[in-house]
């Protein structure tokens, strides 16, 4: 990893969503080696200028109550309304924010240990623009898993490509029950591959027992059978 700093950033972290096949529990409260999901979210981005949390408020996840939270409209909405929901709260706080934006589901258990190789290929490209003539470089940094599949929920931004292309799909029928796909396929994506396991999420109790995730109230933070 690069010894450069990381850029200035914001961060929008995705806490929200109905996890079905958690039968409902809330991924923000799972813990993982002491700490809940949302606690290791927050750290992973605990750098950024300003990060805004989009789902349940402190009372249902036991957060700070420093840090800010809001819900898309209308509730469960989707990964990209949720984003924009973020995105646009980070816009009222401070119009002029940060060149880019890191994005971050709260069930990826890995996240402290992803974050920086993210942010630390924005200043790669960043410099690699910079040295070529007329260069630009790319408007994301997206994790990329074992298999070669793009995750848009881990990632880092430039903040106005981001803005644009959320206004725009927004304008064209609005951002509810979208795909981040949509999102994704109108900017110029650098996909980074993660070493194994670090884009890893947890969406099932299968995969939380893999992890040795689970419940605030079982036996050393596991998932037991009977929670299954």
């Amino acid at each position: 990893m690069s010894q450069e700093a990381p850029p200035p950033f914001d961060a929008v972290v995705l806490a929200g969503g109905r996890a079905t096949r958690l039968g409902g529990f809330p991924k923000p409260l799972l813990v993982f080696e002491g700490a809940t999901l949302l606690e290791r979210a927050l750290a992973a981005v605990a750098a950024a200028r300003q990060s805004v949390v989009v789902g349940p408020g402190p009372d249902a996840v036991g957060a700070p109550p420093a840090v800010r939270f809001v819900l898309e409209e209308p509730r469960f909405g989707g990964p990209l309304a949720a984003l924009g929901a973020g995105v646009a709260e980070l816009g009222r706080r401070a119009p002029d924010g940060a060149p880019w934006v890191v994005v971050l589901a709260v069930d990826v258990p890995r996240s402290a240990d992803a974050v920086p190789l993210l942010l630390d290929a924005a200043v790669g490209s960043a410099r690699a623009a910079a040295a070529a003539e007329g260069g630009r470089g790319p408007e994301a940094i997206v994790a990329e898993d074992d298999a070669g599949r793009i995750q848009p929920l881990l990632a880092a931004y430039r903040r106005g490509p981001l803005t644009r292309v959320l206004a725009g799909l927004a304008r064209e029928g609005g951002l509810t029950d979208r795909p981040m796909r949509d999102l994704v396929a109108r900017l110029d994506l650098l996909p980074l591959r993660l070493p194994a396991g670090l884009s890893d999420d947890v969406d099932t109790w299968d995969a939380a027992e893999r992890w040795g995730i689970g419940r605030p109230d079982a036996p050393g933070g596991t998932a037991r059978q009977e929670d299954l």
